[in-house]
């Protein structure tokens, strides 16, 4: 729920920002773009597998307001994570997550903003509200236990656009078990 929190303040925050600029803004992530993202997550700096990887396809725009125009689409994500514990032991620590979003996407490419904040204008802001599950296993040979959950999902990030096709991605989720974690990753436009 924590993070759900922090996810909505962090677009309010985004969208007063936004709301501020003189000037309208244009999306990076237009009506029709389909984006393909992979990622790492913060367990591969340990020695554990986590990868993560989605697709998303732009539907529409619309504007709040005057001058501040959002799209939105809808993605499939998916998350996978797995770590034993070595040192003779067989413990392992297993996760698989997933769902289906509906995005909300900010772009400040037309935005007039500040010398200082120029680099702004390669950032794409997102969230993602959607269903989704996850399946967590853990414990020792003969004393595993599995876990499977349906619910509720989050997503949220920035896509750094280096080229109009290609990004650098953060981004944080929520697939259910405090899992989801933090990734870095790439973006691609179709």
């Amino acid at each position: 729920m924590k993070r759900v929190s922090a996810l909505i303040l962090a677009l309010f925050m985004v969208v007063g920002f936004a709301s501020a600029q003189d000037s309208g803004l244009e999306p990076l992530m237009a009506p029709g773009d389909l984006g393909v993202s992979v990622g790492i997550g913060y367990g591969i700096f340990w020695g554990a597998m986590d990868f993560s990887g989605g697709v998303e396809l732009m539907l529409g725009e619309f504007m709040l307001g005057d001058a501040l125009p959002l799209t939105y689409g809808v993605a499939a994500k998916a998350s996978y994570y797995s770590w034993n514990y070595g040192y003779g032991t067989d413990y392992i620590d297993s996760y698989l997550g997933g769902g289906a979003f509906g995005t909300l996407h900010l772009g400040l490419s037309a935005a007039n903003l500040p010398a200082n904040l120029s680099f702004m204008a390669n950032t794409d802001w997102y969230i993602g509200l959607g269903a989704g599950f996850y399946s967590y296993t853990w414990g020792y040979s003969g004393s595993r236990s599995t876990e499977f959950r349906v619910g509720l999902r989050s997503v949220g990030g920035v896509n750094y656009f280096l080229t109009p096709k290609f990004a650098i991605n953060v981004e944080g989720g929520y697939y259910g078990y405090g899992s989801g974690g933090g990734l870095i990753g790439v973006l691609f436009k179709l």
